[in-house]
């Protein structure tokens, strides 16, 4: 139990480093195709940023994956998003 705190406080850390890393704006213009997957997480800081950890920790997605925190117009409200190529079997 008090492993698997330090392993989330640790990663905490790692994620709130990489977010003072300048990331390029997400152009979402491009035209959708099939195998692309959008996931937006909008909430809380802190809400957004334990959605992301859970999605690496199930071994989803990596969070330099995601974008930096994005204020919304609502006030202590952000959002992140994570673009990923999804293939399909036939």
């Amino acid at each position: 139990m008090m492993t698997e705190t330090r392993q989330t406080v640790d990663l905490a850390a790692e994620v709130l480093q990489l977010e003072t890393v300048p990331q390029p704006l997400i152009d979402l213009r491009d035209r959708p195709t099939p195998d692309i997957l959008r996931v937006l997480a909008i909430g809380s800081p802190q809400v957004v940023n334990h959605f992301v950890m859970t999605m690496f920790q199930l071994g989803y997605a990596r969070p330099e994956e995601w974008s930096r925190q994005l204020p919304t117009v609502n006030p202590g409200e952000v959002m992140r998003i994570l673009t990923k190529r999804v293939m399909l079997s036939n």
